[in-house]
């Protein structure tokens, strides 16, 4: 009989050796106003061969609402191991007291066990200690100062419809656009060319000198370089006759000035050298005319 009452007591000593301990949960603090995060605490002690399992973003942490957790590594002492967690949760639950407890889940062959420990409590501070009746609202009248804002949709909005309006009057004007740009060149290479062609003839009509007609007429092929888009600057007189038909003006004040500066002879008279020079000018002016009516007529045909 003392022998069965042994083994009776083995047998309820190793059922309750298997029997886990309790989880052990706790707010860490006493109380939490609506809305504010509060950590709660999840501590396991365990079995160093035991596989356990916290609960996680899943898990229905009612009345609180579950915002991170932090787990910290298991610690063993004296074939003891424990694992914990801290939990960030809030709350919007409006009870005076509110409870919370979260099971540990055993990993034991193909079945779980789950076990939970004691439930932990926390208040709910009161922000509002008592709300009259009827319900008062306070009136304020007064305007506040707003700090105007930039608007930058509308500022994209206008610089798009910008884009789109200049882009259509490009699309639907350009070819008088560019008509006029050239033409305007034209003009003001003319200009440019006339101002500074007459200075050298104001010179040479002064000194008689040779290097003011060699540079006039340098003047005059590269403007007509220019005009023209044609290499007359490399041409040779001969070469410039026959490229304009012998124009007389050219073929006449060309001849006057070969004489003039390879045979460095002037004409007896100053005025027929002038007269050259005005040639030239007046060659200048009518070839500008030609070639603007055909920028024109170009502009118009496309």
């Amino acid at each position: 009989m003392r022998r069965v009452f042994v083994l009776i007591c083995i047998a309820f000593s190793t059922a309750a050796a298997q029997v886990p301990e309790k989880p052990a949960g706790y707010f860490l603090q006493e109380k939490v106003k609506i809305g504010e995060p509060v950590k709660f605490a999840l501590v396991f002690k365990h079995q160093p061969e035991t596989e356990v399992v916290f609960p996680d973003s899943a898990f229905r942490f009612a009345p609180f609402e579950f915002i991170s957790k932090e787990v910290y590594p298991t610690q063993t002492v004296n074939n003891k191991s424990t694992d914990s967690v801290v939990y960030l949760l809030r709350t919007f639950d409006i009870e005076p007291l509110q409870k919370l407890n979260l099971p540990v889940l055993i990993l034991h062959q193909n079945d779980t066990l789950k076990v939970f420990g004691n439930p932990a409590t926390i208040k709910l501070q009161e922000v509002v200690k008592q709300i009259p009746q009827p319900l008062a609202f306070q009136e304020n009248t007064e305007l506040q100062t707003i700090e105007p804002r930039f608007n930058y949709p509308n500022l994209i909005l206008g610089l798009v419809l910008l884009a789109l309006l200049f882009g259509g009057i490009w699309f639907v004007f350009r070819k008088k656009i560019l008509m006029r740009y050239r033409l305007y060149v034209l003009k003001k290479n003319h200009r440019n060319f006339i101002y500074r062609y007459n200075t050298y003839i104001d010179r040479f009509h002064k000194s008689a000198s040779l290097t003011d007609m060699e540079k006039a007429i340098t003047l005059w092929k590269n403007y007509l370089t220019g005009l023209e888009d044609t290499a007359i600057n490399s041409f040779t007189t001969k070469e410039i006759v026959s490229y304009y038909d012998n124009d007389e003006d050219v073929t006449t004040a060309l001849k006057l000035f070969d004489r003039a500066i390879y045979g460095n002879i002037l004409s007896d008279k100053i005025s027929d050298t002038l007269t050259a020079f005005y040639l030239l000018h007046h060659f200048a002016d009518r070839r500008y005319d030609i070639i603007k009516e055909k920028t024109r007529d170009a502009a118009n045909a496309r």
